[in-house]
């Protein structure tokens, strides 16, 4: 992946036709920052967290979609190791056995199997500070 500025993915989101307005409710900056940033290359986030945080919403966007399996490998992945979460609780939450969720890439019920891994996924990332 080719390294993109934070400017450059601001732009890639606004031509895919989102707004600032999803954005600032997204990411909690004010939409007129954001519209700074959007227009001036030299333009920084006062707040380095928020710029890290923005950049890393923009990125999710930007260039991380759901086309192939290592997509949601990584996030079962991260379900086990980072949030610890073992992978028995995680396929009896799906309905799966173990073996089924492991090696979800073959299943039958794959697609499936995949909605509930994002679910969970997005449910344990999600960060308080950023929710309304």
């Amino acid at each position: 992946m080719q390294t993109r500025s934070l400017q450059e993915l601001l732009k890639q989101y606004i031509k895919w036709g989102f707004d600032l307005t999803s954005i600032s409710i997204a990411t909690k900056l004010p939409e007129e920052e954001l519209r700074q940033l959007y227009n001036s290359e030299d333009y920084r986030l006062r707040d380095k967290d928020k710029e890290k945080y923005l950049m890393v919403f923009l990125m999710q966007i930007c260039c991380a979609k759901p086309d192939n399996d290592g997509y949601y490998r990584a996030m079962l992945e991260n379900l086990m190791q980072h949030f610890k979460i073992l992978p028995e609780a995680i396929s009896d939450y799906i309905g799966v056995n173990t073996d089924e969720l492991l090696s979800f890439e073959t299943s039958s019920d794959k697609e499936r199997i995949e909605k509930y891994i994002a679910h969970l996924f997005n449910t344990f990332i999600r960060d308080p500070r950023f929710s309304l």
